[in-house]
């Protein structure tokens, strides 16, 4: 949900590896303010445009191509459509930066590394993904709603 293709705002990565605290505890974090709203794309949406520029043969060089997604939502905003897909209340709940990265070297990541994803996490605060305006080329079909149920809810019940 970035624009050149960054994934569901926060990652789906981000998003599934808290799957196990969405499912006990009803509760996703991120060190990025719940009301911010931002472009949302599924990587599968960005994997369909990287597709389409590697089948294209009057494509060539290098440039950003923005994958928005259909919608700008806030973590707040995904949080209620958790909910409503899970059929169980889910809340988001934000986490310093500086916490974040101290998870992060706990768990094995380097300090470098884990500083990195603690800059990009303040970038995104400051309204990094909003640089690129919204276009009908730069939106993309995949609702965080159609991920929550495709992909979300099956890991959860798992």
């Amino acid at each position: 949900m970035h624009p050149a293709g960054g994934g569901l705002r926060g990652g789906e990565y981000a998003l599934l590896r808290q799957v196990e605290a969405i499912r006990s505890q009803g509760v996703f974090f991120q060190p990025v303010a719940g009301d911010l709203k931002a472009p949302t794309c599924a990587t599968r949406d960005i994997a369909a445009v990287a597709a389409g520029l590697l089948l294209d043969h009057s494509w060539s060089g290098q440039g950003e191509v923005p994958v928005l997604g259909p919608e700008d939502l806030s973590f707040e905003d995904m949080a209620r459509i958790m909910s409503e897909v899970l059929g169980k209340p889910v809340r988001f709940q934000y986490v310093p930066v500086e916490s974040f990265r101290d998870t992060l070297t706990r768990r094995g990541m380097s300090e470098a590394m884990a500083q990195g994803m603690a800059d990009m996490a303040t970038a995104k605060d400051r309204g990094l993904d909003n640089a690129e305006p919204r276009t009908p080329g730069a939106t993309t079909p995949t609702t965080f709603r159609q991920w929550c149920e495709e992909i979300l809810k099956p890991a959860v019940l798992a």
